[in-house]
């Protein structure tokens, strides 16, 4: 109809389509280029594959499938209508996207080929490498959507829980990651084997930079748009 608040409305619902859009490029766009990155260095490295071919489709499939659309129900921050409009010729994938690809895809890629070359240095068998690194790449996909959630707001507090098709999706994710660690099934299916529970937690620790450097970045914006006159 041609109700003023309906127009408003909808133009409004669309910059939310729009910017959660946005949100699932970069995620895709900053994870992928970081598992890319990972295998490249193994390569050039001389190192043995971090990751055989079905732990690959496992990350492309499930764990980031199980997450991106649910980033797509992300509900309005309320200040939409207060944005500069976008521009008709704006690219999806904008400077500042590209610059916080430029952040996140290196703290991937250094902290799970990292992980990998030192636990191989260790002495380590690759079998549990594998598992290790396959396990640290999937966590650091979770707080990476965490971080693709705004690009300004931090991630903790109330915003965690305003997307409760996003946390569900984190949860199954989680949950088939561990089916895939410790259900023999799937240990032969994904050439991955059990890890101790006690292991985890330092792999966590290792995956959250990711989040902990965004978070960093994030703060800064905010600092510098509060000084703005």
């Amino acid at each position: 109809d041609d109700n003023f608040s309906t127009i408003v409305g909808a133009v409004q619902q669309g910059r939310v389509v729009y910017a959660n859009l946005k949100k699932v490029i970069l995620y895709l766009f900053a994870t992928s280029l970081a598992e890319v990155l990972v295998l490249l260095l193994a390569l050039v490295g001389g190192f043995p594959l971090p990751l055989v071919a079905v732990q690959i489709l496992w990350i492309n499939i499930v764990t980031e499938g199980t997450v991106t659309v649910n980033l797509v129900m992300d509900p309005a921050d309320g200040d939409e209508m207060k944005r500069t409009p976008v521009p008709r010729d704006d690219r999806l994938l904008s400077a500042e996207m590209l610059q916080r690809v430029a952040l996140m895809t290196p703290i991937i890629a250094a902290v799970s080929f990292g992980w990998f070359a030192w636990r191989l240095e260790q002495g380590v068998a690759l079998e549990i490498v594998r598992t290790e690194t396959f396990t640290v790449l999937a966590m650091c996909q979770w707080f990476n959507v965490l971080n693709c959630q705004s690009a300004s707001a931090s991630a903790l507090g109330p915003r965690i829980v305003r997307n409760r098709w996003l946390l569900g999706g984190l949860s199954l994710s989680m949950l088939l990651q561990v089916l895939v660690l410790y259900a023999p099934p799937m240990n032969a299916l994904f050439h991955t084997v059990p890890l101790p529970a006690e292991s985890l937690l330092p792999l966590l620790g290792l995956a959250s930079l990711v989040l902990w450097v965004e978070e960093a970045r994030k703060l800064w914006v905010r600092r510098v748009h509060r000084a703005r006159p």
